[in-house]
């Protein structure tokens, strides 16, 4: 009888551990998107918020490690669209993967968009031209919520993201220019909001940024920037995973170990080596 009692606790201990391990393996879970949540994302209300928190995003600064780039003297725009998908009406964002051929970023993912020329009337008017050139979406198809300040980042011109919807969307009604793109991707909201999906990346300068990874695609630099930005001002909280939650900067000293001083020892001769 003591026997099998003994023997029974083993085999409950067992599986409590085997329990616990397999708890810390399992990703954690974020909120599940509905119909009803969409359709509270795209209210007039909420587009209102968003825009009045990218209208007053907080004035970035570097840590004395990075400069800003003077030389970069034209302003971007950037377009920030929020699909709706043709079969399902989820919500996506729409970006794009830099075509192999381009001397700077080439292959990276970004929102399309570039540098403003004399002949835009507004960074709108910048955003959707650029997104027209690059991917073949009509100007038309975009319904305009409006746009940020100007922001300013280390290495890099201002940038102006253009908030849009675009309805009715499928990405097959997109036609790319080559030479500027390579890949069109609509990323679901419902994935780049999942706690497993937001990351960090570390660069040599000693500095860290946000970073998105979705599937095999990944989600960095100054888009992986926008991107979280817009996250944080276009969800409300009870959407945002933790990481979405913590006001974390772009841009976080990181502090290395000071290198290690190299010591030259010099070798000790006696009578028997000579």
């Amino acid at each position: 009888m003591i026997c099998s009692e003994v023997i029974k606790r083993q085999v409950l201990q067992l599986t409590w551990r085997q329990l616990s391990r397999n708890s810390h393996s399992i990703a954690p879970v974020g909120k599940v998107l509905t119909n009803d949540d969409f359709t509270l994302l795209l209210s007039d209300e909420q587009r209102q918020k968003c825009m009045d928190k990218l209208r007053n995003l907080p004035t970035f600064v570097p840590p004395k490690s990075l400069a800003y780039n003077m030389r970069e003297k034209k302003p971007a725009a950037v377009l920030i669209a929020l699909c709706v998908e043709r079969d399902t009406n989820a919500i996506s964002l729409l970006y794009t993967r830099r075509s192999r051929h381009l001397r700077s970023h080439s292959l990276q993912i970004s929102f399309p968009g570039g540098k403003r020329d004399e002949e835009d009337a507004s960074f709108q008017d910048c955003a959707l031209r650029e997104t027209e050139e690059e991917i073949g979406l009509p100007r038309d198809r975009v319904q305009i919520w409006g746009e940020s300040n100007p922001i300013l980042l280390p290495r890099t011109s201002a940038i102006v993201p253009v908030v849009g919807v675009v309805k009715d969307f499928h990405i097959s009604e997109l036609k790319l220019n080559n030479d500027e793109v390579e890949e069109a991707i609509s990323i679901p909201l419902k994935s780049l909001i999942l706690p497993s999906a937001t990351r960090h990346t570390q660069f040599r300068s000693g500095y860290s940024g946000p970073v998105l990874v979705v599937d095999h695609y990944r989600i960095w630099g100054i888009t992986g920037y926008l991107t979280y930005v817009f996250l944080r001002c276009l969800l409300p909280s009870n959407m945002k995973c933790d990481a979405l939650k913590t006001s974390i900067k772009f841009i976080r000293p990181y502090k290395l170990p000071p290198p290690l001083k190299h010591h030259h020892v010099e070798p000790k001769f006696d009578d028997k080596t000579l």
